[in-house]
């Protein structure tokens, strides 16, 4: 049960609660320390699914990317520690209110917005709440090549389609909606103009945007590194830190937070 305050929306401090007692923030339920640990050389090396279509990444050390992530997450930056991860569960609603800040200006502004997700099976139905209460401040929702066959750059002679269910566009394969880190399907979509005056996403559908300067919001789970590094880098990103991976109603606390903060109810 979400602690709601007396208008019916969520307080921060029932938000950070609630996003603690799910998994989403806190101790990190869905990747071991070690195996985060462990996508730090492939990142720096330019493995284009650790790089999320960014740049910049070779010219840090492990260490000063791990740094990097500690100061965004509050995780440990101490490359010898072996202990189970953490995010700090106060830099998490910082972040989902910074971005929800950002979102609701926009969005007065009119200004249009592409939202996408490499992880439909967690963030989908998070992205999608948060695009219905974009649309009401006033914000413009774009679907750049929609329904459109799109050739695989990584897969010759395959295509990919990016569906948009509910307004968030995600990597499909015909019938299925498709885990992907990598950038191509952003790299594809950012091929046609005019781009999104900004963009709420993560993994390579984020790095793309960010690549090209354009204004992104990225949900960064605590082994996507390259977000932390173009954040680091001064890049136009806003960083919400947060497991992306768990059960799609349990982020609604973070969902109930952006509605509250995005239609203006201080």
């Amino acid at each position: 049960m979400l602690a709601m305050t007396s208008h019916g929306s969520i307080s921060e401090d029932g938000a950070r609660a609630a996003l603690l007692a799910a998994g989403i923030t806190g101790p990190h339920r869905s990747h071991s320390r070690s195996s985060t640990l462990e996508k730090l050389a492939p990142l720096i090396e330019g493995d284009p699914d650790k790089t999320f279509g960014l740049s910049g990444a070779d010219k840090h050390t492990e260490t000063d990317v791990l740094r990097f992530m500690a100061e965004l997450t509050g995780c440990n930056d101490d490359i010898e520690c072996l202990d189970d991860d953490f995010i700090d569960p106060d830099l998490t609603v910082a972040g989902i209110v910074a971005a929800a800040e950002r979102l609701r200006d926009h969005a007065r502004r009119g200004g249009t917005l592409l939202a996408a997700t490499g992880h439909p099976t967690g963030m989908l139905e998070h992205n999608m709440r948060v695009v219905e209460a974009f649309i009401s401040a006033g914000g413009k929702l774009v679907r750049p090549r929609e329904e459109e066959q799109i050739p695989s750059r990584s897969k010759p002679g395959r295509h990919f389609e990016v569906r948009y269910t509910g307004g968030v566009g995600c990597l499909a394969d015909w019938g299925q909606l498709k885990h992907t880190h990598l950038s191509d399907a952003m790299e594809a979509l950012l091929e046609e103009r005019p781009w999104p005056d900004m963009v709420f996403a993560d993994h390579g559908f984020a790095g793309a945007a960010i690549e090209r300067g354009i204004p992104t919001i990225a949900v960064m789970d605590i082994n996507d590194h390259a977000l932390a590094v173009a954040a680091a880098e001064g890049r136009d990103v806003t960083i919400i830190p947060l497991d992306d991976n768990r059960p799609p109603r349990l982020y609604e606390p973070s969902w109930r937070l952006f509605e509250r903060i995005i239609g203006g109810d201080q």
